[in-house]
């Protein structure tokens, strides 16, 4: 985990070459394991999602409160992570800038410098042709993943708003991500030690921050491989972990 990993920030002048590598990645050399983070900015619109605290919802109206957050609400970067087996060290981080939808005065001209920030809809196009959506054989990885999942949901649907409900919501993410889908939040309600965010679940676990800081999309992807990674070493190294498949920490558990 010590070795050192380049993220590859994507724009819209290199978003075409980049998404090529991504799909000669997956579909010639089997990068089948891909965690992902987004960063984002919601809109409060449809009603604050904390106004009403998420243990007395049922699943469909958590799944509702994001949505209305969500749709109109802005993706502010993506972060890939591929890997070509859990024991791998052969590891490619990319980040993605998306140009906002919703809210352009929030767009930092110092960060930006001379790039142009992705067309969410034009990402969509080269998302639908990468390799990564509507393939059984990938595998994807996230932490409290119920946001980052609805954003990659939207994005595989050229930003169109999400179904009104959870079973349409569970329909996409069975067509689009399949059922090989592990939640790190989710995971760790099956331990006694392990409590908190990501940067707190790392710390547990020792494991360290390759490359950038919190809250950039590239850095906590790989950051959420890492650590599922040690959390399958150390929890459940002879198993495929089929338990912690498929659940949503945030929507399906809480």
């Amino acid at each position: 985990m010590g070795t050192a990993v380049e993220v590859r920030s994507v724009w819209m002048w290199n978003l075409e070459e980049e998404v090529h590598i991504i799909r000669h990645k997956v579909r010639n050399e089997k990068y089948y394991w891909g965690a992902f983070d987004t960063e984002f900015r919601l809109s409060l619109n449809g009603g604050n999602p904390a106004e009403i605290h998420p243990r007395f919802r049922t699943p469909n109206d958590r799944y509702i409160a994001i949505k209305e957050s969500i749709d109109e609400g802005n993706i502010r970067q993506l972060g890939l992570t591929l890997v070509s087996a859990i024991d791998s060290t052969c590891v490619i981080v990319w980040e993605f800038n998306f140009a906002p939808l919703h809210f352009p005065d929030e767009v930092d001209p110092a960060i930006m410098g001379d790039n142009d920030l992705i067309n969410t809809y034009f990402f969509s196009q080269l998302l639908r042709s990468s390799g990564l959506l509507e393939n059984p054989m990938m595998t994807w990885i996230m932490f409290h993943g119920a946001y980052d999942v609805a954003y990659l949901i939207k994005l595989a649907n050229f930003w169109n708003p999400l179904p009104d409900t959870l079973v349409g919501f569970q329909s996409h993410i069975n067509h689009y991500l399949g059922n090989n889908l592990f939640d790190v939040k989710f995971m760790t309600k099956f331990t006694n030690n392990l409590h908190g965010g990501l940067e707190e679940v790392a710390t547990a676990l020792h494991v360290n921050r390759v490359v950038g800081m919190a809250h950039q999309a590239g850095s906590d992807s790989l950051l959420t491989w890492h650590v599922f990674g040690k959390f399958k070493q150390v929890y459940f190294p002879h198993d495929s972990g089929i338990r912690y498949e498929g659940v949503l920490y945030g929507i399906h558990d809480i």
